[in-house]
């Protein structure tokens, strides 16, 4: 058996909104049907919109149902675009039976998702109490033989008229999620040959009138590390409820950490430093949005403005590392200007060339990463009274140059020699000499 379903537009954030979906009823054999776009009406959140149905006939002595399409019930709508079994849903019969008996008329229904985002929910993942619910429309109504058939539903409801029977799937069906199959049963004499009724499928969804795709994604997918200076120039389309572009719609983007990316007008992102921000796309209808994860990245000192660490124009790029950045103080310096701690600062790989200096003055310079500096007597890091290293790396990392007071809670390896001043203190961590050269010297 096929079905078939519709799609609407978004006009704000995540809403109790019901996709309404179009869909044949079941058959062992599929029924493709051609879309035929229904009138206008805006998506209104808690009720369904009403879409293009499918009639079907079905034949109880052949145990079989085909349909074809039929007549939109109920107002047509605007921005929703109908399509035909196996575009927006695919709903499925199996185990066809009749029992003369009891008069039960029975089916095995599954139903498959086939709309980008998921149904069954309001924010992608918690399922609603209402499920996933196919409805009678109408019928099911003799239209051979003689008798009544009748429904025996899980429950009824008011969707496009009141007291609607329908079945209700309790789950949440992600993209191409196809349901478990639910027993359907009709109560009909053995006089009916024939009879026939609509059906629609009936769902929440996050975006009930469109979204932005982002990339191809549903908003709020997460880009994943983009490194400060790159760029990524995003593909953004206005799509309706069921992913179909929207033509004619003019989206601007911006976001909402200037200090972790930028984005232009055409909507290329730029990174800028680490940090975790969103990228958001709006048609002044619906919205999107990407999450990028800033990494972390090498600055190098430049000196160009002072001797002052905390100065953005100190350093390459004109911003003051994060302590997700790895720092590079060269030699020589066209300025002269080696830097100096100004508050106490926590970064990660360190690295000072020979006959250059990093001055912790009175504070304290954690890093966790690599530590290494140059050996000629006067370079390396240096600290005034009350100014000290500490090496907090959780995964083993190396260490080798000039250091003042040095405490290791961390796990280290000497990669070259080391020249320090007492107290040099390993608490929590450890410092592993590997057979090079380890001189202490008094302060």
């Amino acid at each position: 058996m096929r079905f078939h379903r519709p799609h609407r537009r978004r006009t704000g954030a995540a809403a109790a909104a019901l996709l309404a979906l179009a869909a044949a009823a079941c058959t062992d054999r599929a029924n493709p049907v051609a879309p035929t776009p229904p009138g206008p009406q805006p998506g209104t959140p808690g009720a369904p919109i009403n879409v293009q149905a499918l009639q079907c006939t079905g034949d109880r002595a052949a145990l079989k149902v085909t349909c074809a399409p039929a007549t939109p019930q109920g107002g047509g709508s605007a921005d929703i675009i109908v399509g035909n079994q196996s575009v927006y849903v695919q709903v499925s019969s199996s185990n066809v039976a009749y029992n003369s008996g009891t008069g039960q008329f029975t089916f095995n229904v599954t139903v498959q998702n086939l709309i980008p985002q998921p149904m069954g929910t309001i924010d992608g993942t918690t399922l609603d109490p209402a499920g996933v619910r196919i409805f009678f429309s109408s019928g099911p109504s003799v239209t051979g033989g003689t008798g009544v058939v009748s429904v025996v539903p899980d429950g009824f409801g008011t969707f496009t008229a009141a007291g609607q029977a329908y079945y209700q799937y309790n789950q949440v069906l992600p993209q191409n999620t196809t349901s478990s199959p639910k027993t359907w049963t009709l109560i009909m004499p053995p006089t009916v040959n024939t009879f026939d009724f609509v059906l629609f499928v009936n769902a929440p969804v996050e975006y009930p009138n469109g979204y932005i795709s982002l990339d191809g994604q549903l908003p709020d997918y997460v880009f994943g590390n983009l490194h400060p200076s790159s760029t990524h120039p995003l593909t953004a389309v206005s799509r309706s409820a069921v992913g179909n572009p929207v033509a004619g719609t003019t989206i601007t983007f911006g976001t909402t950490n200037g200090g972790c990316a930028t984005v232009d007008g055409s909507g290329v992102v730029t990174g800028v430093q680490f940090a975790t921000c969103s990228i958001n796309a709006s048609d002044g209808t619906r919205a999107g949005s990407m999450v990028f994860n800033v990494t972390g990245t090498t600055r190098n000192w430049t000196g160009t403005t002072s001797t002052n660490w905390n100065v953005g124009t100190n350093w390459g790029g004109g911003l003051v590392p994060v302590s997700a950045d790895s720092v590079t103080v060269p030699f020589p310096l066209a300025s002269g200007n080696f830097p100096v701690l100004t508050s106490a600062v926590t970064i990660s790989d360190v690295t000072v060339a020979d006959q250059a200096t990093l001055n912790v003055a009175t504070f304290v310079l954690t890093s966790t990463g690599n530590v290494g500096t140059g050996s000629t007597v006067g370079s390396g890091i240096l600290a005034g009274v009350g100014g000290s290293v500490t090496l907090s790396g959780s995964a083993t990392k190396t260490i080798h140059g000039r250091f003042p007071s040095v405490l290791v809670t961390g796990t280290y390896a000497l990669n070259g020699n080391y020249f320090g001043v007492a107290p040099e203190t390993v608490d929590s961590g450890s410092l592993e000499t590997d057979g090079y050269e380890m001189d202490i010297n008094a302060q």
